[in-house]
């Protein structure tokens, strides 16, 4: 099971699942735990359960705290608290090779007109879906580390069709700008998840956006289902507020995290003025997070309310699939500075 240790992909890991070649087997009958008497043979394995009774299984295993447990289905037979594990591990990996296949298929199909891709966007246009296709197969599907931060690098692959963004993918793309741009601090989007005012700074704080050497400070916040955004220019003291749907009231949940936490994770208490930037509109249910890169990515480009006709396209809306692949091919380059977890 080397294959699927610590960090894999689909090209390290699909050879590896075509070998083992166990079929998936359906169980519907009842779960029971029977001792492992000392001598008893161990239970060989012919086909893995679906995923849901492999987990109730080992959630049942955990809770009695005794390694000498079987696992039995009467419609299944026997499993050890290893071999579920091992299934486990098994089941995932297919399943998260089948959403790689997904992505290959989806960037196989993808049309765009080049002409109506700006800058700073335009530096995907380029390249050739089989160099996509071969940075998707390498991509490390399994487990990493942002400082203390977890994340599941199959999570990026959120960035095709018209899938909705979720939260690794949102912060995926938030590291990449910090990584694109100079002098630019990322405030963790989990922060918002907490209610407790010294939870929200710590989370807040999680990728050190308060370091004296960055001059923007960038994050975007689930606000009920959809993604808003904030810039802090810090040598301006200004703060750009962005909603996808251009919503006063998703606006002012952004403000008052920005307010109530983000001001005094960057020494700024009541020194920031705020503006809402208006020049983009989302027009599907479902792009909100990636809208929000993109104006982030403007923002950090160089452009301002009072400029941003200068950058901004209406074409753009034409082209979401390149930003989408662009995004994600931007965030599996980054993924090799990332700690992985072995």
């Amino acid at each position: 099971m080397a294959a699927l240790s610590g960090p894999y992909s689909s090209s390290t890991a699909e050879p590896f699942l075509d070998k083992l070649n166990l079929p998936s087997v359906e169980v519907t009958g009842s779960l029971e735990l029977r001792r492992f008497n000392i001598g008893q043979s161990v239970p060989v394995i012919s086909g893995i359960p679906q995923l849901q009774a492999i987990r109730e299984a080992i959630a049942m295993m955990d809770r009695t705290d005794k390694e000498d447990m079987l696992a039995r289905w009467d419609d299944y037979g026997y499993a050890t608290y290893g071999q579920l594990k091992l299934m486990d591990t098994v089941v995932t990996a297919k399943n998260n090779i089948s959403l790689v296949h997904a992505t290959l298929n989806w960037i196989a199909a993808l049309e765009f007109s080049v002409d109506s891709v700006v800058e700073p966007f335009k530096d995907q246009v380029d390249t050739t879906n089989d160099d996509h296709v071969q940075a998707v197969k390498e991509l490390n599907l399994g487990q990493c580390f942002v400082g203390k931060s977890l994340q599941y690098g199959v999570d990026f692959l959120d960035f095709r069709e018209n899938l909705w963004l979720h939260s690794s993918s949102i912060v995926g793309g938030l590291l990449m700008l910090r990584e694109t741009y100079q002098a630019v601090g990322v405030i963790n989007p989990r922060f918002h998840e907490f209610d407790a005012p010294d939870q929200k700074l710590r989370t807040a704080r999680g990728f050190l956006p308060d370091d004296t050497s960055y001059e923007r400070v960038i994050s975007v916040i689930n606000v009920g289902n959809h993604w808003a955004a904030f810039l802090v220019d810090i040598p301006t003291k200004r703060c750009y507020l962005f909603d996808p749907l251009q919503l006063d009231s998703n606006i002012r949940i952004v403000k008052e995290e920005v307010l109530n936490v983000v001001e005094k994770v960057l020494g700024l208490t009541d020194q920031l003025q705020y503006e809402v930037l208006a020049g983009c509109t989302q027009r599907d249910g479902h792009s909100c997070g990636l809208w929000c890169l993109v104006v982030l990515e403007l923002l950090l480009f160089g452009a301002r309310p009072s400029s941003w006709n200068d950058y901004w396209s209406d074409t753009l809306y034409d082209v979401v699939g390149y930003l989408r692949l662009r995004f994600l091919r931007k965030v599996i380059d980054l993924q090799s500075h990332f700690t992985v977890a072995e």
